[in-house]
């Protein structure tokens, strides 16, 4: 047996690596990409514990690039796996990831649907604001007139066109008309008026034998009533107050103590307007009474002018019918002119 003799010594210089051609290839590597086993499946992409899985993962030292290897791009192809396009769910998959970062496609689209639902939200809540401020200013702006009501509607405020106030009694009937038909020294009476500037009354009596004169006005502005007829509206109140002052002449309550009057239409006068001609006879007393009534719209206005015929006493008389319709009739126009 030979004797061994003690072993060289070692070098402490590393071996140098093996140089690599441009047409160089390693098995290994190749094997390191090949076919993958049956139970990995389609989908599923191997996984390297030295490097990250996926198109994102960087080439270096520790990988070579696809422009390194041979066969060109891509990792080359073996026996059980078809060459051609990327991968499912590769760069250029319809359902896998879009662009460089690896962002799936429909988490695009939803982040675009949501920034779509954002701008409608925003541009309809514009609209929204607008609308109310809009409506605010209508609702603010004078003159503003309350809507036609829809048929079958109950109506519980002031229409277009219908009177909230009438004008003072007593200032518009004119003194020419007083000094024409009650000539002389005369005496007012102003009567309350429960009813603020919506109604308004005013008497003047002339008291100078032979003429004895008493002139009653009063104008009163309907308002709304749910009790009304038609729609309930203020014109309605009034067309009602209007209908019963010609029914209680046509045929006066007992309590009255008033003869059925003669009733005349009058045309052209207001909305509407009738005159109404009775003598009553009282304690020997004989007195005319011609009562005239105009309605515009909701407001209604009422003239009576009264005259002494006869006298138990004597010195008054006679009276004259047409004057007295004339006079009622001029006081009427008066007020009627001032009802704005």
């Amino acid at each position: 047996m030979a004797k061994q003799g003690p072993p060289p010594p070692r070098s402490s210089r590393m071996p140098e690596p093996r140089r690599r051609g441009p047409g160089w290839s390693d098995p290994d590597a190749a094997d390191e990409d090949g076919e993958l086993p049956p139970w990995a499946g389609l989908g599923i992409d191997p996984r390297w514990a030295d490097r990250p899985s996926g198109p994102g993962r960087p080439s270096g030292p520790g990988r070579r690039s696809g422009s390194g290897r041979p066969g060109g791009s891509g990792r080359p192809s073996g026996p059980g796996r078809p060459s051609g396009p990327a991968r499912p769910g590769g760069p250029d998959s319809d359902g896998g990831i879009d662009g460089p970062r690896g962002r799936p496609r429909g988490r695009l689209a939803a982040a675009r649907a949501r920034k779509t639902r954002r701008g409608l939200f925003f541009w309809a809540s514009v609209v929204a604001v607008l609308v109310v401020i809009g409506g605010g200013t209508w609702l603010l702006l004078p003159g503003k007139s309350t809507p036609a009501p829809l048929p079958g509607q109950i109506v519980s405020s002031f229409l277009p066109g219908e009177f909230q106030t009438v004008p003072n009694a007593c200032s518009a009937v004119s003194t020419a008309t007083l000094d024409q038909y009650l000539p002389g020294t005369r005496t007012k009476v102003v009567p309350n008026s429960v009813d603020g500037q919506s109604d308004s009354l005013c008497d003047w009596t002339l008291d100078a034998k032979p003429l004895y004169r008493l002139l009653d006005v009063e104008a009163q502005a309907y308002a709304p009533n749910g009790l009304a007829s038609g729609d309930g509206s203020a014109t309605f109140a009034a067309i009602d107050a209007y209908r019963q002052a010609v029914a209680e002449k046509a045929s006066p309550p007992k309590a009255s103590h008033l003869p059925k009057a003669t009733v005349d239409t009058m045309r052209g006068l207001g909305s509407a307007a009738f005159s109404a001609f009775q003598v009553s006879t009282a304690g020997g007393d004989t007195t005319d009474l011609l009562t005239v009534v105009v309605r515009d719209r909701n407001v209604l206005i009422t003239v009576v002018l009264e005259g002494l015929d006869r006298s138990s006493t004597g010195g008054y008389g006679p009276v004259s019918a047409a004057q007295l319709k004339a006079g009622a009739l001029k006081a009427a126009q008066d007020i009627l002119a001032r009802v704005k």
